[in-house]
């Protein structure tokens, strides 16, 4: 074989090993171009299908222990509740700014942290605080910092004020607050009473000095129902918290519950008494029907 023929069989060769080295480095570095749809591992179904409290979908589902099985959804159980706060597992309870601890029943002191929030002097509250400026100075609108009194002093303003371009002073408020008739201070402004407030239909809306919290009404809790944060239906008849005669079924309906007398008894579900076979008056049958509304709990 000729030396120029060795050569060219040379550098076809080294050419063909860039080539694979190449290939191999697409691989590593731009994973979804190199490979295939195709070629791809295929993620496992039942990861995709499990959710928060499940231990297990076959052959049927069961929730994990420290959960329970609510209508096809495993929900977490906090043996003691989570005063302010939900519970999002096994008893472990994710408290509300402003509280802390297992069962988020302990204040937050925000005057004691390193980063203070007021710029000045602070008051711790339950579950909030209040900050307070020093003698020369007026709360800013942000309701933290302190800003030095000048021309507004002579307004005596409650929060802050401004100078417009004419030079006329002016009181201000913080959010969630208007300015009162005096032109001075600032009163609350009850966002409950308008649709200011984003509270669902199973939320009564609270008033909070300058703002507003969301509540569950009655018959709902606060937990996780799909992945999600809200107000959740609360079975008195599954947690025993139903006041029904013992010798009536509990029946659990959308906020609230009823009961119903048990085969061979009689009442309202919440006083119940054994159905006599001989015939009643209908002045005891009414006598009875009166009875049972007096005693009927408030």
């Amino acid at each position: 074989m000729s030396t120029e023929r060795k050569k060219i069989n040379m550098m076809q060769f080294k050419s063909r090993i860039y080539q694979h080295f190449f290939i191999i480095g697409l691989l590593f570095v731009v994973p979804d171009i190199a490979i295939p749809n195709r070629l791809k591992a295929k993620t496992d179904p039942l990861t995709e299908q499990r959710k928060a409290g499940v231990c297990a979908l076959e052959p049927s589902m069961s929730c994990c222990y420290g959960w329970k099985n609510v209508n096809g959804v495993c929900q977490p159980i906090c043996k003691k509740p989570c005063e302010n706060g939900f519970c999002i597992g096994a008893d472990q309870c994710s408290c509300m700014k402003g509280y802390k601890g297992k069962n988020c029943n302990e204040d937050v002191n925000e005057c004691g942290l390193p980063m203070r929030p007021c710029s000045h002097s602070c008051m711790n509250t339950i579950g909030s605080y209040r900050c307070f400026c020093n003698p020369g100075y007026t709360l800013d609108t942000d309701g933290k910092s302190c800003i030095k009194k000048l021309h507004c002093t002579s307004l005596y303003c409650q929060f802050g004020c401004q100078i417009d371009r004419d030079g006329e002073m002016d009181c201000l408020c913080p959010p969630g607050l208007y300015l009162a008739p005096d032109s001075r201070t600032c009163k609350d402004t009850n966002e409950c009473d308008g649709p200011f407030h984003t509270c669902t239909e199973r939320q009564s809306c609270r008033n909070t000095f300058g703002s507003f919290i969301c509540v569950c009404k009655e018959g709902y809790v606060l937990g996780t129902l799909q992945d999600a944060v809200t107000c959740r239906d609360k079975d008195e008849c599954l947690t025993g918290n139903h006041r029904c005669s013992h010798q009536a079924s509990c029946v659990n309906t959308e906020g609230s519950y009823t009961c119903q007398c048990d085969k061979g008894y009689t009442g309202d579900g919440f006083r119940c008494w054994k159905r006599s076979n001989r015939q009643q008056s209908w002045a005891a049958v009414y006598f009875q029907y009166k009875r049972s509304k007096q005693m009927r709990p408030i």
